[in-house]
């Protein structure tokens, strides 16, 4: 287990599955942390959005698929109108990885995701890294399904979807949409790491998005970025 990151109180997580066990374990591994604790479970995405309300989580471990009101609604729901730096961030649980529905969390705003046989490392690694917005162990694999599910204009946006960011900014923003860490474009753009993620928060305000998951969605979806500059230096 990596050495804890330092916290004045604990890290408050909500867990969200409609399978008691598998909810039960989760909760089990939360408390059996000393810098984590578990507000509570929700069965379904209904009673996600009331957990949340009446507990303010810092992190909402939230299954996909539910009765009564699915994760991926609960989700936007949860997310909607929230920012950049404010919680709670959500991470998607699925059995599978590569599916439409994790897409549909990613682009909708969940920070990242789990698929439900991850370790208990990766699972409590990525709960303190949404928490303190430090990447993720699934942080290529959900790359791979922006690439497979995001589906490219048919025609060129009429208005430029950029309009709002400087030019340094919309360097930025390419260069994060091309997959590259914030340590890659310091090196490639010659700026401090620190420059860097000032930057990269700007672009999330000024689009109305919360993470870096999203600039890719928006610049597939947008055509301003394709398979063919991933990852190009």
């Amino acid at each position: 287990m990596p050495d804890l990151p330092e916290t004045t109180t604990a890290i408050r997580v909500a867990v969200v599955d409609d399978q008691p066990l598998f909810a039960s374990g989760l909760r089990m591994l939360i408390e059996a942390q000393p810098d984590l604790a578990c507000v509570g479970t929700a069965v379904d995405g209904r009673e996600a959005l009331a957990l949340v309300e009446r507990e303010s989580p810092d992190v909402v471990l939230m299954d996909l698929r539910m009765p009564v009101m699915n994760g991926l609604e609960a989700t936007a729901r949860i997310l909607d109108g929230v920012s950049p730096d404010d919680l709670p961030r959500v991470v998607a649980l699925t059995t599978i990885q590569r599916d439409e529905a994790v897409f549909g969390a990613l682009k909708a705003g969940a920070y990242a995701f789990l698929t439900k046989d991850a370790t208990p490392d990766d699972v409590i690694t990525t709960i303190r890294a949404a928490y303190h917005g430090d990447p993720v162990p699934t942080a290529a694999a959900a790359l791979d399904v922006v690439h497979e599910f995001a589906v490219p204009p048919t025609a060129p946006p009429r208005v430029d979807p950029l309009q709002p960011l400087s030019p340094r900014e919309r360097e930025m923003f390419t260069l994060v949409a091309r997959g590259l860490s914030n340590t890659e474009i310091a090196t490639e753009a010659y700026l401090s790491e620190a420059t860097v993620k000032s930057h990269v928060r700007s672009v999330l305000q000024k689009l109305g998005m919360r993470n870096r998951v999203q600039i890719v969605v928006f610049a597939y979806e947008n055509g301003l970025v394709s398979g063919s500059d991933r990852g190009r230096g």
